[in-house]
């Protein structure tokens, strides 16, 4: 996808954030404008109807401001009604797009750190519905409120000008002095946090190895690291507030005295003085709560920063057009691979053929680069050089629901999503029940899920933790059948079954292949095998021999081939 394809949802969600902050600008225009009608109403009170003591004029003034500040209401709860639908829509624009680029990017670097894009997205969305966003909104309102106190007289314009410098200059000051601390503090929770969720998720092993304390000791040096970084800039922006604070009240106080003298002098009436300091006490509101208000600010273009390298990285290059497959011809075409990063290939110059019906096994040492081609086969990772094509279509660039319909995949690690296990074998589709039983039939798992608590609908938590190995390897089978896929690819598929699993497998195996479905299995145990068409034998990521099952295992020895003839007899 280019540049400019993989921006487009950024830019889009940003054109319409502007539209609305503009509208929200537009209607805080005239909610500022009506908050002057307390100021010049008290002035009013104090040079006319005092003096006059007329209830009438009392009278009419009252119900007008009071209708002013009925419709000011309204305008206020209209801006802030507008915020909330712009951050809405905000949130609905970019959420898909940064749900699929944050799993995207976690294919490409192999960790799960983009899982807090989402945390960041509904931070975006709290800042853009919050009260900070509306600041600049209302300092842009201070040269009207410096032209209303000059109009009441220019001491007054000076004095409210000269405290808007001031704040000014601190907000400056908080800028500079606690941006680059705070930024620190940020970037370091994100990685505490992300240490955090990795060691919830692996606390069986922690526990069971006494691996706690050492851990404990590493996040407790993480956390005092996120907590300088917080106090150092947190110090400071603290103290600057205070003295923004401290000045606003100053800035009053000399309002009040200029007015006293003013009015000492004649030079202006005694309302005055207390509409210029209403006045002034709203023109310098904003550049407190500015200051107050600079960590959200910081966050906020933080996470934008954040989202927005995440949407251009996490882009996803595939195609959009369904595509459906027809026949399952696979190609693996002179596949080579290198990781991101790396120098060295996982896999050179790999090419076999599997067609409808078809079973090719994957042998190989430990780090031989098996698992590595299962999942390349099925399209998580683009291929260096070569290319692999099912049915004529890259399987990288396929579209992925197309492709999804039509294959099957178990990893290594048969992980289970949240939720039923109905679900988790429909792979979250609105599906029949009867598509659901007819592939925990053909995985053998039928039986195994009615003896749950509450059989198709027992709810998976943890990803099935509470499962055994063999059941969620089992009920991860089923989902890899479901549909009839084309294409059936299976890593390490009998790591963690026993004699009655592996016969269920086999019989799965057996029925995918009877439907016309290409089957590509990475195996160490020959039982499953023993059913293969050919053999791939991968060494330091190259194909060592590749032909008929035969064949490959004379390549491998006498011992090899009576561990096959064993296990052949074990399950016959």
């Amino acid at each position: 996808m280019a540049d400019g394809a993989a921006e487009s949802p950024w830019r889009g969600a940003l054109v319409d954030l502007a539209k609305g902050v503009a509208a929200a600008a537009f209607i805080g225009f005239f909610v500022n404008l009506l908050y002057l009608s307390l100021p010049l109403y008290q002035a009013q009170i104090f040079d006319r109807v005092i003096s006059s003591a007329s209830f009438e004029t009392l009278t009419a003034l009252t119900i007008i401001v009071g209708l002013m500040f009925v419709f000011q209401s309204m305008l206020d709860f209209l801006r802030s009604r507008l915020l909330l639908v712009v951050a809405a829509r905000l949130s609905t624009a970019l959420g898909r797009p940064v749900f699929e680029a944050a799993v995207e990017t976690a294919l490409k670097s192999g960790t799960a750190s983009a899982a807090t894009a989402m945390r960041d997205l509904n931070g975006l969305r709290g800042f853009v519905a919050g009260g900070a966003i509306t600041l600049p909104m209302d300092m842009a309102f201070t040269p009207i409120l410096l032209v209303v106190l000059a109009l009441l007289h220019p001491l007054y314009g000076l004095v409210g000008l000269c405290g808007a410098g001031l704040l000014t200059l601190v907000a400056l000051a908080t800028e500079m002095l606690a941006r680059r601390p705070a930024a620190t503090a940020i970037q370091k929770n994100v990685l505490l946090q992300a240490d955090t969720a990795n060691a919830i998720r692996n606390s069986e092993v922690i526990a069971a190895m006494g691996m706690l304390p050492d851990l404990s000791r590493r996040w407790r040096r993480g956390q005092a690291m996120s907590l300088d970084s917080i106090e150092a800039g947190g110090t400071t922006a603290k103290f600057l507030a205070a003295f923004a604070r401290g000045s606003r009240v100053g800035l009053q106080i000399a309002v009040i005295c200029t007015g006293a003298a003013l009015v000492i002098r004649q030079e202006a009436s005694p309302g005055t003085i207390l509409a210029a300091a209403v006045i002034t006490s709203r023109m310098l509101s904003p550049f407190e709560h500015l200051i107050d208000g600079w960590r959200q600010w910081v966050n906020a273009l933080a996470i934008a920063q954040r989202l927005r390298r995440l949407l251009r990285d996490g882009a996803r290059t595939r195609s959009a057009v369904e595509v459906p497959v027809g026949r399952a011809d696979l190609l693996v075409d002179r596949l080579s691979y290198v990781p991101p990063g790396q120098d060295a290939p996982l896999l050179r110059n790999v090419g076999f053929a599997i067609g409808p019906g078809e079973m090719v096994g994957v042998i190989g040492p430990s780090g031989a680069g098996k698992s590595t081609l299962a999942r390349l086969v099925v399209g998580l990772w683009a291929p260096t050089t070569g290319g692999i094509f099912l049915d004529g279509q890259s399987t990288f660039l396929h579209e992925r629901a197309s492709f999804g319909q039509a294959v099957g995949y178990l990893p290594q690690e048969p992980l289970l999503l949240d939720g039923t296990v109905r679900e988790n074998i429909a792979r979250f589709r609105d599906a029949p029940i009867e598509d659901v039983v007819a592939a925990a039939r053909q995985a053998g798992v039928h039986d195994m899920i009615g003896r749950l608590p509450k059989g198709y609908e027992t709810p998976l938590v943890d990803g099935g933790a509470r499962l055994s190995g063999g059941q969620r390897q089992r009920i991860a089978l089923a989902r890899a059948v479901f549909g009839r896929p084309r294409l059936l690819v299976l890593d390490e598929p009998n790591s963690s079954l026993d004699a009655d699993g592996e016969a269920a497998l086999i019989q799965a195996v057996d029925q995918a292949r009877a439907s016309g479905a290409a089957v590509l299995i990475v195996a160490q145990r020959m039982s499953i095998l023993n059913k293969a068409d050919r053999l791939v034998l991968l060494r330091d990521g190259a194909v060592a021999h590749y032909g008929d099952k035969a064949e490959v295992l004379a390549a491998l020895g006498p011992r090899r081939r009576a561990s096959a003839v064993a296990e052949k007899a074990r399950l016959s």
